[in-house]
């Protein structure tokens, strides 16, 4: 029998027919919510956008939104300055 020795092999294996994302976990984005300006950082990539969890909370209307999905068409990869 062949055994998988962690989760890692696991998820490669079972994952290996599956398109690679453009957007994961923790990338830092720029993108725009309804006109508003936001910066903040990818939970997951959707079949519909990218759902960003915003540094900065942002009100529209009555609402507060700190989590939010954007089309993928609206979002720009942050560049790494360190």
């Amino acid at each position: 029998m062949n055994y998988i020795v962690n989760y890692k092999d696991y998820f490669e294996k079972r994952d290996a027919s599956l398109p690679k994302p453009t957007w994961v976990y923790g990338d830092r984005v720029f993108a725009k919510f309804k006109s508003v300006p936001l910066v903040g950082m990818v939970i997951r990539e959707t079949d519909s956008g990218v759902m960003i969890h915003a540094d900065i909370p942002i009100k529209i209307g009555k609402d507060i939104h700190n989590i939010i999905s954007v089309p993928l068409k609206g979002i720009k990869r942050l560049k790494d300055m360190s």
